[in-house]
């Protein structure tokens, strides 16, 4: 796993999703389809929160969770520039597949935009 924190410490992946908006616009579609009117989300394998702060502006209460720490600490102070801080339960460095200290059965909906393929042994 330090591979893929390495890379993604290193990598601007809040840029990657504003330079390309295509993969961003598509999921947000479909994704808002199936979203619950309120309630928690868990976004597992966040990244830098993108998505999760568009959860956030749209009032649901999130928790954050991504393997880099880089990341969770640019999603916080994104949630801290958008005034979103508020809408967060917490912001946690986990393996996706390993959440320790996240509640069980406390979410309504669970986001999981690609960590999984990260996972290079059985």
């Amino acid at each position: 796993m330090e591979n893929v924190i390495a890379y993604y410490s290193s990598f601007d992946e809040w840029g990657r999703l504003d330079r390309e908006p295509l993969e961003f616009t598509v999921n947000w579609h479909f994704m808002k389809q199936y979203l619950p009117v309120t309630g928690h989300v868990l976004d597992n394998g966040a990244g830098p929160g993108k998505y999760a702060m568009e959860l956030a502006k749209l009032g649901y209460q999130v928790t954050l969770s991504d393997l880099t720490p880089k990341l969770v600490d640019i999603a916080k102070e994104k949630a801290e520039e958008l005034s979103l801080s508020e809408r967060f339960d917490g912001f946690h460095v986990l393996h996706a597949a390993h959440l320790d200290g996240i509640p069980n059965e406390k979410y309504d909906a669970a986001l999981m935009m690609g960590p999984l393929y990260h996972l290079q042994q059985e």
